[in-house]
């Protein structure tokens, strides 16, 4: 009885990591190609029982960390010089490195949904931070793999690389900016101008706090 119990969920997890093939492009495309629509999906598929959520795209988190960690493997893989002798040394570890990534990437999600909630008036809980996350996950994913890609094609010994490698992360975070002045104005009812500066403004602080907190982990390894 405990070895079909076993075979079972070995085929249920087998099955869980081939759909994720399929549906990984399928949930990058719709997130490219109709990022606001995505976001909106995630509030109401939280709406739905946990075992109906999400079952024609990943879920955002873990859509955010496949995203990190394709990125992470590819500029692992590309070509070129890899340094890591400048970072400490428990920052050396690949998977200390991922994780600081994936850590990275969430907190902008999460930055930018206790902006929402604090303009909305909305009390702070795990509910409440739940769909605000969730949506920006959508968005966030994308952009991780982006910034990944772009330091991937700047450690390749190609012509013009480190151009192309700067217009692919400003192109990014354009595209990440503009989605956030779109998501303030709809659910804060704000202007567009104001809009965008509450996006400049939140990714400026959480580019601070997680310097900060990167200080505060270096110091203490020292």
């Amino acid at each position: 009885m405990d070895f079909m119990k076993l075979f079972k969920s070995l085929e249920e997890l087998l099955y869980e990591i081939i759909v994720t093939l399929v549906f990984f492009p399928k949930t990058l495309w719709l997130t490219f190609r109709y990022p606001q629509r995505m976001m909106d999906y995630a509030d109401t598929e939280l709406g739905d029982v946990q075992s109906e959520q999400y079952k024609d795209t990943l879920s955002p988190p873990l859509f955010l960390m496949m995203c990190v960690g394709i990125s992470y493997l590819a500029e692992r893989a590309a070509p070129g010089p890899e340094n890591l002798s400048a970072l400490p040394s428990f920052m050396q570890n690949p998977e200390n490195l991922l994780a600081l990534r994936v850590l990275v990437f969430s907190l902008f999600p999460l930055m930018m949904s206790l902006r929402l909630l604090n303009g909305l008036n909305i009390p702070l809980d795990r509910d409440t931070l739940r769909p605000p996350f969730f949506a920006q996950c959508f968005v966030a994913a994308p952009v991780a793999m982006m910034v990944g890609l772009s330091q991937t094609i700047r450690h390749m010994a190609a012509p013009h690389s480190g151009y192309v490698a700067s217009a692919l992360l400003f192109v990014t975070l354009y595209w990440y900016l503009r989605q956030q002045a779109f998501w303030f104005e709809a659910k804060l009812k704000r202007g567009m101008f104001r809009s965008w500066l509450m996006g400049i403004g939140m990714g400026i602080v959480t580019a601070f706090i997680f310097v900060a907190l990167a200080l505060m982990v270096v110091l203490t390894r020292i």
